[in-house]
């Protein structure tokens, strides 16, 4: 499993995948960099059956947001069939390019 890089408020602790220059919870301007598990559950997702020339390889590919258990909502492609509430994890990180995989194939599980 890949670990996830975030940024993470000094002050108020609040995780982001982007790096961000204020806080917009607490307009700290202070962040150091964490690394998070990367296991959560697939909150909403779209299946890829047509795609550019580039991705054409890949498809059909769903694109998930999936929530972190550390509070992160990440974009990332998974090659499974999945549904909402799905547990999967990340298995790479390349240029902030997420790739999931399920963890196992019961929804919610």
């Amino acid at each position: 499993m890949a670990m996830v890089q975030v940024y993470e408020c000094t002050q108020c602790e609040k995780k982001f995948a982007q790096q961000k220059w204020i806080c917009p919870k607490c307009k700290n301007t202070e962040f150091h960099i964490k690394e998070v598990s990367g296991e959560g559950k697939v909150f909403s997702f779209t299946t890829i059956h047509v795609s550019s020339q580039e991705f054409s390889h890949l498809t059909p590919y769903s694109v998930a947001l999936v929530d972190l258990q550390d509070g992160v909502r990440l974009t990332g492609r998974i090659m499974e069939k999945v549904e909402i509430n799905d547990k999967v994890k990340c298995i790479s990180n390349e240029d902030n390019t997420f790739v999931f995989e399920k963890i196992s194939g019961i929804a919610g599980n």
